[in-house]
């Protein structure tokens, strides 16, 4: 990791039907929000349609998070169940990171790779 300062990535991917997130620091209350109203408007479509979705997160320029912000994240993961989220997949360099996210997603159906061209393989299978 190259930097505590909260950021993130997202993008789309219509063809296999995925959004693909990247988060990056340490994160605040705000970043969170701010990451969940792009991943909503990002996911529209998907939303819309009700056809589901899969998600790849990119863990790897991620800081373990304190626990009233892992508190937050897994209320994000579990509302992501219920928007039509089908699978997920995490690529992650930190065991650290991998545990605490591990314990926060057991409303989706995961799996965590070490890198993205595993995650996608699976994500897709």
């Amino acid at each position: 990791m190259q930097s505590l300062a909260p950021d993130f990535r997202v993008t789309r991917n219509d063809a296999n039907r995925e959004i693909h997130w990247v988060a990056i620091g340490l994160w605040t209350e705000q970043t969170l929000a701010d990451l969940q109203a792009k991943l909503i408007q990002m996911a529209k479509p998907y939303l819309e349609d009700r056809q589901g979705f899969r998600v790849l997160g990119d863990l790897r320029e991620l800081a373990v998070q304190s626990r009233e912000m892992a508190e937050k994240i897994r209320q994000s993961q579990e509302a992501s169940a219920q928007l039509g989220v089908e699978r997920m997949a995490f690529v992650y360099s930190s065991v650290l990171v991998k545990q605490q996210f591990r314990r926060l997603s057991a409303a989706l159906e995961i799996e965590f790779f070490d890198n993205k061209a595993d995650a996608i393989n699976w994500l897709r299978g």
